[in-house]
């Protein structure tokens, strides 16, 4: 389920499975979201701790690795709104509610995170956004949109979904919130277009990203063994290139991943980024898929991989250089 209309993430499922996996085995390469809490005595550990040092601890560590997907995607959505089938309006901030905790960690959610069972709470503010240049902090609770305040009780998550629907729709939103001092301020924001696909970090070892079409997920353990947002960033795009095209609904093969390459090339280049790089790193490491090329119908060669990308890149800097749009071939 796609939670752009309320501007959160699948954050909690994340962090659930950072908190149920870490102490046992890892995830299984696919992601799901259907069990994501597993028993386990490791974990009962975790939430009998009343202190919230390991609830928080793991929540730090989780936060860290999505702060910085949301450092190297943003920049891919904010770029290429003219090359995306689907955008949405972002307020440059994320929200969550008590109940995205399951019961048996609301407790330690609401000492550690200060969360009322009555209120929602932005949850991140991205650098540079909207939100941060309106001055709202991670942990204020919105208490209106646009003059409309968000009633408590049970209709309160579904009545902020369609309000903020609306509100972000506009060129400028006003907002009321209220700091965890209990102090109230209004300030006003711009959204901007975004390409409306979101990424998230699951926890497994293995290196792996995917995407199903709306969301693109990455891997604890890749997000752990890139080395720099560059390279990071032509993995994400890769899976934007995906989604983008519809590949989901295909059926694998080599061509998809090399048009997928390509798209992904675009998609770095109108963000800023570098390309050369980031083709030379997708060359020599590790990343998803590299342990089903050269032996896979569905992937193709790491030569041919690279070839595809030296051949576009060509194409890219030849647009550059006469200062024409850089779109897909």
């Amino acid at each position: 389920m796609s939670h752009k209309a309320v501007v959160r993430h699948g954050f909690l499922w994340g962090v659930i499975g950072l908190l149920g996996f870490a102490f046992s085995a890892c995830a299984g390469e696919n992601f799901k979201e259907e069990n994501p809490f597993p028993e386990s005595s490791q974990a009962d550990i975790i939430v009998q701790d009343k202190s919230g040092t390991d609830f928080l601890g793991v929540l730090a560590s989780y936060q860290g690795m999505n702060d910085r997907l949301e450092r190297v995607s943003a920049p891919l959505r904010l770029a290429n709104v003219e090359l995306c089938p689907k955008t949405f309006r972002d307020p440059g901030f994320t929200t969550h509610i008590l109940d995205d905790y399951p019961e048996r960690l609301r407790g330690m959610a609401r000492d550690v995170l200060n969360l009322s069972p009555e209120a929602i709470y932005v949850r991140r503010v991205r650098p540079g956004s909207p939100a941060e240049r309106a001055d709202i902090q991670a942990g204020d609770q919105v208490v209106s949109l646009n003059g409309r305040v968000i009633p408590s009780g049970l209709t309160m998550d579904r009545f902020y979904a369609a309000l903020s629907r609306d509100a972000f729709g506009g060129t400028k939103t006003r907002l009321t919130l209220k700091t965890p001092k209990g102090d109230h301020y209004d300030t006003s924001l711009q959204p901007q277009t975004a390409c409306d696909y979101d990424a998230s970090v699951f926890y497994s070892e293995e290196v792996n990203g995917h995407t199903d079409g709306e969301e693109i997920f990455i891997s604890s353990g890749l997000m752990q063994f890139v080395p720099d947002d560059n390279s990071l960033a032509m993995i994400v795009a890769h899976e934007m290139g995906h989604a983008i095209a519809g590949h989901i609904n295909q059926r694998p093969t080599a061509e998809l991943e090399l048009e997928a390459d390509r798209m992904a090339l675009v998609l770095m280049a109108n963000a800023g980024y570098d390309i050369a790089v980031a083709i030379n790193y997708w060359a020599k490491a590790v990343h998803p898929h590299r342990k089903l090329q050269d032996n896979s119908e569905s992937h193709p060669s790491i030569e041919a991989r690279h070839e595809n990308f030296q051949k576009e890149h060509v194409r890219i800097l030849s647009l550059s250089e006469r200062d024409e749009t850089l779109g897909f071939q």
